[in-house]
């Protein structure tokens, strides 16, 4: 596939302070959500939690964790994060990307407050790790809600 099929969505890729600009600040009339994760190969899991993602909100906002952050193993990620981002750019439910600088999506959730905060059902469990908790705390602080897409956990990475 020739680079010139992922420039065409290139204008999907957003900077934190682009994304703010573009969304405003909470509450506001379109509904959005966020999906946070490295999405390094991306897999069945990952459309099917995107494309739930979709259905609750007008906005759907992805970030990806930078490669300096991924601790998954020595030849992870195999994909750079510059093209994980086009690649996800290129589904159509996906209206925008962003690269999380951070090693955590506390600061995105800070920043562009989204209605809805969606997360995998594989951290549905009653014991949450404490990650998903911040995230949690931060969300219901300023009157988000987390969403946990439903159903059995086939493909996770």
């Amino acid at each position: 596939m020739s680079k010139e099929f992922f420039e065409k969505y290139r204008y999907k890729l957003k900077t934190m302070a682009e994304l703010v600009a573009i969304v405003g600040s909470y509450p506001r009339q379109e509904k959005i959500i966020l999906c946070h994760g490295v999405f390094d190969v991306v897999h069945p899991g990952h459309i099917r939690h995107l494309a739930y993602a979709k259905t609750k909100a007008d906005i759907l906002v992805v970030s990806i964790t930078a490669d300096r952050h991924i601790k998954k193993g020595i030849y992870r990620p195999h994909i750079p994060e510059g093209l994980r981002a086009l690649n996800l750019a290129a589904f159509e439910m996906v209206d925008y990307v962003i690269i999380d600088e951070e090693a955590k999506p506390l600061a995105n959730l800070a920043s562009i407050q989204p209605d809805y905060f969606a997360k995998g059902f594989e951290y549905t469990s009653s014991d949450l790790p404490q990650a998903t908790q911040e995230e949690t705390d931060i969300v219901e602080g300023y009157g988000g809600v987390m969403i946990f897409t439903p159903g059995d956990v086939v493909y996770s990475s």
